[in-house]
């Protein structure tokens, strides 16, 4: 057992201070240090695990417990892409005496199902990437000399079940304010000609993935006068069904916070049908439309005359509230403007502006309201990844990579979620394996220890280098 370490030592160690040596005496760039040493250390890994593996299985045909339940049919050498690179170790094809399924007990006990050809750390590597860059580069990240198909990534993210992380109950510090804002990105489809649709959209190619996200105000302890940092936040989305959704959020507020407590929920947003769902699943919520996409309806109908008093008198009209003096405005800003193409988006702005009036007039006596942040918030969490490039998305993927990159927003691990999805396969296969043994093997794991001590005589005899002083460490020596 442990031959790969002691050849390691033996061999390995002695390149590794040469490389060490040749880079002192003539000092080139350290990348060429890094990349050397990056190579033996690879080529250690993928020993000891092909190493591990073959011992395991050795030990399985050799225990008591396996000849009283498991026949071996035939031994077997196959291939496994881990992060270290490409493995290749033989392994015992078993049969159970008393019925049951064939199977290769070692890949079932350490979690590679039969029709695996990469490891979880070489998945856990490619969603990592996928999630912030593409599946082309998940699929070059995944493994160290070995390159995984795009087609690949796709299908392990478009398999996942996305759990997002767990979170504190807060009721003794619930606040009297609570915060909602929500925003929507636009994201291309995969197949669809752009033409005109039927949805509130207008495009039949757009893909609609949601963000709302709960918060409790600005921590100001935390927040510079550059960048503005959000207290105790919580993220919510992906492409759902808006009940759904809004169903998760007020059920997520429940179990936070002392609803009681809670006086006035603000939920921010640019005034569409799905945002103001959440009126109706969220107790004490008031609709406050946001400045980002009002100021954009500002634009619209003041721009083409690049007259600042008309602009400034609507700009007045919103922070006052003043319907009749918005309504004079706009008569003016109709009247001065020649286009009819013109005219009806300045009609198209006043009906935005009037439709969402509650949302601008709350904002005038509640001086507890802040700045909504969502499109900066979906810019950031959704568009970075999935509208900012030329690229058509299925609806699964831009599913999938919404909720990915809103757990990892809300803390989450990419190897919780991928650990916790296999563990949850082998659970449901486990009436499939003897107990017995994999406690066994389990059990008399610390053979390793003993077997890394006797067997490296190196660390016994061997020159007093520091690289040999920090091995015998590493052995407990």
């Amino acid at each position: 057992m442990y031959n790969s370490i002691q050849h390691f030592i033996e061999f390995g160690v002695e390149k590794i201070e040469k490389k060490i040596k040749q880079f002192i005496e003539k000092p080139s760039d350290l990348a060429d240090l890094v990349l050397g040493l990056h190579e033996e250390l690879l080529e250690l890994g993928r020993d000891i695990v092909t190493e591990v593996l073959e011992d395991m299985d050795d030990y399985l045909r050799k225990s008591a417990s396996r000849k009283q339940n498991w026949e071996i049919v035939r031994k077997d050498r196959t291939g496994l892409l881990t992060s270290f690179g490409a493995i290749n170790y033989e392994r015992t094809y078993f049969k159970p005496k008393k019925g049951g399924r064939r199977q290769y007990l070692v890949d079932r006990i350490v979690g590679i199902n039969p029709h695996d050809r990469v490891s979880a750390d070489v998945v856990i590597n490619a969603v990592e990437e996928a999630t912030e860059s593409s599946y082309r580069k998940g699929g070059k990240r995944a493994a160290y000399m070995d390159e995984v198909s795009k087609q690949t990534v796709m299908n392990k993210v478009h398999e996942l079940e996305i759990v997002q992380p767990s979170f504190e109950e807060r009721k003794d510090g619930t606040p009297k304010i609570l915060y909602i804002e929500a925003d929507e990105d636009h994201v291309a489809q995969q197949g669809k000609k752009k033409h005109k649709a039927e949805d509130e959209w207008g495009l039949s190619n757009r893909l609609m993935p949601k963000l709302v996200y709960v918060h409790e105000g600005i921590d100001y302890e935390q927040s510079t006068k550059k960048r503005k940092v959000l207290k105790n936040p919580r993220y919510f989305g992906g492409i759902r069904d808006s009940e759904e959704l809004w169903l998760e959020i007020s059920q997520y507020i429940e179990d936070t916070y002392d609803v009681d407590k809670i006086e006035t929920v603000y939920i921010s947003g640019d005034g569409a049908a799905w945002i103001k769902q959440g009126l109706n699943w969220i107790g004490n919520s008031k609709f406050v439309l946001d400045k980002y996409h009002l100021s954009k309806y500002v634009k619209v109908a003041t721009a083409h005359l690049r007259d600042e008093d008309i602009t400034q008198a609507l700009e007045d009209s919103l922070k006052e509230a003043d319907k009749v003096m918005l309504k004079k405005v706009f008569d003016k800003i109709i009247g001065k403007t020649e286009s009819e193409t013109k005219r009806n988006a300045i009609k198209e702005a006043r009906r935005y502006i009037l439709n969402n009036w509650s949302g601008i007039e709350i904002k005038v006596d509640n001086h507890e309201i802040i700045g909504c942040s969502a499109e900066g918030h979906v810019s950031h969490i959704l568009s970075d990844r999935l509208s900012s490039r030329p690229m058509g998305w299925s609806k699964d993927g831009a599913d999938k990579i919404s909720q990915l990159r809103i757990f990892k927003k809300n803390g989450g691990k990419v190897y919780d979620l991928i650990m916790a999805q296999k563990r949850k396969e082998q659970k449901e296969q486990e009436h499939q394996l003897q107990d017995e043994l994999i406690r066994q093997l389990r059990t008399d794991a610390n053979r390793y220890e003993k077997a890394w001590n006797s067997n490296i005589t190196i660390l016994n005899k061997g020159h007093k280098t520091t690289l040999y002083s920090a091995l015998r460490a590493i052995a407990g020596i």
